[in-house]
């Protein structure tokens, strides 16, 4: 009965987040348009750079295109996230609340952090199926079921390890009122070897393998490499275990400035 009782309780914030999200119709509305603006821009890119020759760093047109549209669906589901709201909730002291509170706040700012990528994700999926029937593009989709599975395994970790990389920048407002700057430059830098703009593999070896060792490439690019079907067994195996790597790794650090930071929290703003 507790276990239902608490899943109700977080339910219940997802969906209070769900609806204040599409309530800002004004912001809602602009950051759909920057996201088609996006995707149309980068479509343009490669359809110009395609229209020449038939492939491109052995992707062809089909897959070329599956990967743009696709990792533009993924990025809108994992780079979504309100965790720019912690360092905002320690700084004015809204944490206080929380904390006397019955709520767990990691779990609670998960299922805020849900209903924004839920909202994202419906509306990009409705995003490229509109830009693929205006333009005829055909997805290249995955011919096997384990495909399907995998992937989406792939992304489920990806999105945890997302949160959790966010969660600890979110933390260091425990430190300095000024986390936005390194935030910003942490999702930029993510969103590009994550491969969100291009696939990794069109990069030199060199690169790609100093890519390797960081967990960006996990979130967008190791997924679609799964949907695509370039990605051999080995590698899945491989890339499973990475990203299950940095998963305890980083929920192990954001425990970490969690407690630390919550002994030294002062509530100053509140």
């Amino acid at each position: 009965m507790e276990g239902i009782s608490s899943f109700r309780k977080y339910w219940f914030i997802y969906w209070l987040y769900w609806q204040e999200g599409l309530q800002q119709r004004a912001s809602f509305l602009m950051e759909r348009f920057r996201s088609l603006v996006v995707l149309l821009s980068f479509y343009s890119l490669w359809s110009a750079l395609l229209a020449q020759k038939g492939s491109f760093a052995n992707y062809d047109r089909p897959q070329m295109m599956t990967y743009v549209l696709g990792s533009s669906i993924l990025r809108s589901l994992v780079f979504a996230s309100r965790t720019s709201e912690i360092a905002g909730d320690i700084n004015h002291g809204r944490l206080s609340a929380y904390l006397l509170k019955p709520v767990n706040y990691f779990t609670y700012t998960f299922s805020r952090d849900l209903s924004e990528k839920s909202i994202n994700l419906f509306s990009s999926i409705i995003e490229v199926a509109i830009l693929s029937w205006v333009f005829g593009i055909h997805f290249q989709w995955p011919t096997h079921v384990s495909s399907w599975c995998f992937f989406l395994a792939s992304l489920a970790f990806a999105v945890t390890l997302y949160f959790l990389l966010c969660f600890i920048v979110g933390c260091w407002g425990f430190w300095t009122a000024e986390s936005g700057g390194p935030r910003f430059l942490l999702e930029l830098f993510l969103e590009f070897s994550a491969g969100a703009f291009f696939p990794l593999d069109i990069l030199p070896l060199s690169i790609q393998t100093a890519l390797k060792t960081l967990p960006s490439p996990y979130l967008i690019f190791f997924p679609m490499r799964i949907f695509l079907e370039r990605a051999p067994m080995t590698e899945i195996v491989q890339g499973f275990r990475v990203q299950f790597f940095w998963i305890i790794g980083l929920a192990v650090l954001a425990r970490w400035f969690w407690v630390r930071g919550v002994d030294m929290y002062g509530a100053e703003g509140s």
